[in-house]
C-alpha cells in the first residue's frame, strides 16, 4: 500500500487556493510571489493519475491502518452484496478501504443446495471468483453457482492469498428468499448446518431468528434447545425445559394430524429425545423409516443400530453391506471401514477402503493420515497402507485450496498441510524400509523432512537415515532434533544420538536453531482478536479472556468438551509445562461443555474455562473440536490442529526462550 501510495503524483492545486486561504495580507508583511510551475510539473500532467478525492480512501486506510491495525480497518468498514443477474450467476459488489489500493481481489465462496435424500447436504460446494476494481475501492465480479443454490457465504482476499477480509470473522451471507425478501426454509436450515461449522455464537443467534420466522417447524427447536442449555443459569434451566416440554406436545399433535416431511419427523426424534420423551422419540423414529426408508435421516437410525448391537463383527457388515446397497450415504462407508479394521481380512478392508476414499465427506487429510497409521497396525494390511498413503499424497494441492477455511491464511493452510503430508511420508518411509527399499525409504523420509519441521519427524527420519547407513545425514537431522525448543512427550532422548552417532559441533547447533527459527516465524499470523469474550470456571465464576490469559504469549487448548483433548496431547503439553513456565508462556484451557462424566485425567478437567455463550469460540475464530491457538499482545499468531506447532511458536515468541538458548 505504501509503494502504491508513493506512485500516486500530487495533484495541481487550483491557482485561487492561496488566495481563498487568505484574503488580507497582514499590514506590512511582505506579498510572497510563488512561482509558476516548471516544465517538469506539465510533463507529470500528462501521465495519468488519480484526484484527490480517488486518493482518499487510500489515505484514509493508511491512518486506519496505522492508528488501530489492518484487522480493525477491515471491520465494518467493508460491505459485500450477493445478488443473482442470471438464472445460475451470483454477482458480488465489494466496497472496500482496505484493499483500495489494489486492482484485483479474490472472492471465495462455499455454498450448500438442497439434496432431496440429504436434506443438510453434508458436503459443501467451493467457488472462486476474481473481483475487478470498478473505481478506488471498488471492485465487482460474477461465479456461475448451480441453480436453486440456498445459502452461500464469502469472504475476500488479495490474491496471494494473505491477508483476508471476513467481515471481522462475521462472514458475507447470502441466503434465498421467498416474496416477501424474507429467508426460505431451506435457506434457514443450510445457513444453521453452515454456521455450525464457522461459528458457534452464530449458530445460535441464527437458532434464535429461525425459530422465529417458522415457529411450528421443530429442527430450530431442536437446535434452540442444544444452545440454550448451556448459556441460561443452572437455576433457570428448569423453567426453559418445561416451556420446551409444553411446545413439544404442541408440535406432537399437529404433526399427528397433518403430512410432516422427514426432516420434520427427524427433528421430532431428536427434539423427544432431547426432552427426555423416549416413547415420543420412538414413535416418530418409526414413522421416518417407514414412510421414508431412503432418507439420510432414516439411513442414520439404521446404523446407530446396528453398531450399538450385539452382533457380530461380520454380521455386522453383512447388516452395513445390505444398507450400502439401498442407499450409499458416506458414513455407512465409515463405519463399515471401522468394522472391517477390526475384523483385519485385506480383501474386506480393501472394499470399505475404496468405498471410504470415494466420499468427500466425513474425510480431511487429518484423518487420511490417522486411518494410514491405523492401516500400518495391522501387519496383514501393510500393502493397502500403502497404496492409501500414495493416493494421498499424489492428491496435490489445488492452486486456490478450495477448501482452505474462508478466513485462513494460504501460507498457514499449506503449512498445516504440509505437516500432515509429513506424517504420510514417514510412514511410506517405514513401510518401504521394512520391505528393504532404502532409497525409496530415504526419499520419503527427506520429503518429509522438506515438508514440516518438528523434532518428532527429526528423529523418525534421522533413525531412517541411521538404519539405511547415511550416518552424515542422520547426524545433521539429529542437530535440528535438539534444537527444537519442544520437549518431546515420549521417553526417548533427543540428546543422545542414536547407534553412536557424533554429536553435532557448536556451529552446527547454531546453523540448525537460526533455521529452525526462520522456520517457525515465517508461518506466524497476525490478527487482531477480542479478548473481552466471557468465560467462567465450573463454579460459575466469571472472568474474560483478557484476564484469564494475563501476559503473553499464552497457548490457548480450545475443545468443545475437556475429554476431546487427546492423551498424546495432554502427554505433551506435561512434558513441556516446565519449560514453558520458566519462558514466561501461560497456557489457558477453554471447553463449550462439561465432560458428561468423571475424567480419569485427574485435574485436567477443573483447569478448564468453559465458554457458555460461544464467545471465544466466535472471536478466536474457531472451526474444529479441538484446536490450538497462540495469543501475543492481542494478536492470534498461531491457529492450527496440532498442539506441538502451537507450542513452538509459543516458545519462539518468547524472548527469554530465545534468550536462554
Amino acid at each position: 500500500m505504501s509503494a502504491a501510495i508513493r506512485s500516486i503524483p500530487s495533484p495541481k492545486p487550483p491557482d485561487e487556493l492561496f488566495d481563498d486561504l487568505f484574503r488580507q495580507e497582514p499590514d506590512g508583511a511582505a506579498v510572497v510571489q510563488f512561482r509558476a510551475p516548471q516544465r517538469r510539473w506539465s510533463a507529470l500532467s500528462r501521465v495519468p493519475f488519480l484526484s484527490a478525492w480517488a486518493v482518499l480512501p487510500v489515505l484514509i486506510a493508511v491512518v486506519l491502518a496505522l492508528a488501530v491495525g489492518t484487522d480493525r480497518v477491515m471491520a465494518g468498514s467493508s460491505s459485500l452484496s450477493l445478488q443473482w443477474e442470471e438464472p445460475d450467476e451470483l454477482a458480488l459488489q465489494y466496497e472496500t478501504v482496505s484493499f483500495a489500493a489494489e486492482s484485483r481481489l479474490r472472492a471465495r465462496l462455499r455454498y450448500w443446495v438442497p439434496d432431496s435424500l440429504r436434506y443438510g447436504q453434508t458436503a459443501s460446494g467451493y467457488a472462486v471468483v476474481e473481483l475487478s476494481g470498478r473505481g478506488p475501492g471498488v471492485f465487482s465480479g460474477a461465479v456461475d453457482l448451480p441453480p436453486g443454490t440456498a445459502y452461500a457465504v464469502a469472504a475476500v482476499e488479495d490474491l496471494a492469498g494473505t491477508y483476508i477480509d471476513t467481515d471481522f470473522g462475521r462472514l458475507w451471507e447470502y441466503l434465498e428468499t421467498e416474496e416477501r425478501e424474507r429467508p426460505t426454509l431451506q435457506a434457514r436450515r443450510h445457513q444453521l448446518l453452515a454456521t455450525s461449522e464457522l461459528s458457534a455464537a452464530r449458530t445460535a443467534a441464527v437458532a434464535e431468528e429461525a425459530a422465529a420466522q417458522f415457529p411450528e417447524q421443530p429442527e430450530f427447536r431442536v437446535w434452540q434447545l442444544l444452545f440454550a442449555q448451556g448459556a441460561v443459569p443452572p437455576e433457570s434451566r428448569d423453567s426453559l425445559l418445561r416451556e420446551h416440554a409444553a411446545r413439544l406436545v404442541a408440535m406432537d399433535r399437529l404433526a399427528r394430524e397433518g403430512n410432516p416431511d422427514p426432516v420434520e419427523l427427524d427433528a421430532l426424534h431428536r427434539y423427544s429425545a432431547l426432552l427426555g420423551r423416549p416413547d415420543l422419540a420412538s414413535y416418530w423414529s418409526d414413522q421416518l423409516m417407514s414412510l421414508y426408508p431412503q432418507h439420510e435421516a432414516a439411513v442414520l437410525l439404521r446404523l446407530q443400530a446396528i453398531a450399538r448391537s450385539s452382533m457380530t463383527t461380520r454380521r455386522k457388515l453383512e447388516a452395513l453391506e445390505e444398507s450400502w446397497t439401498s442407499v450409499r450415504v458416506p458414513i455407512t462407508a465409515q463405519i463399515g471401514l471401522r468394522l472391517a479394521l477390526e475384523l483385519a481380512e485385506p480383501d474386506v478392508v480393501g472394499i470399505w477402503l475404496d468405498r471410504h476414499s470415494r466420499a468427500s465427506v466425513f474425510r480431511d487429510l487429518t484423518y487420511d493420515a490417522e486411518l494410514a497409521r491405523d492401516l500400518m497396525a495391522v501387519p496383514k494390511l501393510a500393502s493397502l497402507a500403502e497404496v492409501w498413503i500414495l493416493d494421498r499424497l499424489a492428491d496435490g494441492d489445488h492452486q486456490l485450496e478450495p477448501d482452505r477455511p474462508l478466513d485462513q491464511a494460504r501460507r498457514n493452510f499449506r503449512a498445516a498441510r504440509s505437516r500432515l503430508r509429513a506424517q504420510l511420508n514417514i510412514d511410506l518411509a517405514n513401510l518401504r524400509l521394512v520391505r528393504g527399499q532404502l532409497r525409496g525409504a530415504l526419499e520419503a523420509a527427506d520429503r518429509a523432512v522438506e515438508q514440516t519441521w518438528s523434532s518428532e519427524v527429526f528423529l523418525e527420519a534421522a533413525e531412517i537415515h541411521r538404519a539405511a547407513g547415511s550416518d552424515l545425514r542422520a547426524a545433521e537431522l539429529l542437530s535440528f532434533a535438539q534444537v527444537d525448543p519442544i520437549t518431546p512427550s515420549s521417553s526417548r532422548p533427543r540428546t543422545d544420538p542414536p547407534g553412536g552417532l557424533p554429536s553435532p559441533s557448536e556451529g552446527e547447533l547454531a546453523t540448525a536453531r537460526a533455521t529452525m527459527y526462520n522456520r517457525v516465524t515465517a508461518t506466524l499470523l497476525d490478527e487482531h482478536v477480542d479478548l473481552n469474550a466471557h468465560i467462567r470456571f465450573a463454579t460459575g465464576t466469571e472472568t474474560t479472556l483478557r484476564d484469564a490469559a494475563g501476559g503473553s504469549p499464552v497457548v490457548v487448548v480450545y475443545a468443545v468438551r475437556p475429554d476431546f483433548v487427546a492423551d498424546e496431547a495432554l502427554a505433551l503439553l506435561d512434558a513441556n509445562l516446565e519449560r514453558l513456565g520458566s519462558a514466561g508462556v501461560q497456557v489457558l484451557r477453554i471447553a463449550q461443555q462439561t465432560a458428561p462424566a468423571p475424567l480419569e485425567r485427574s485435574g485436567f478437567d477443573s483447569r478448564f474455562h468453559y465458554d457458555v455463550r460461544y464467545e471465544a469460540w466466535d472471536n478466536l475464530r474457531a472451526w474444529r473440536e479441538v484446536q490450538y491457538f497462540v495469543l501475543d499482545s492481542g494478536r492470534i499468531r498461531h491457529r492450527g490442529a496440532d498442539l506441538g506447532e502451537a507450542l513452538r511458536v509459543s516458545l519462539v515468541l518468547s524472548t527469554r526462550a530465545v534468550a536462554s538458548d
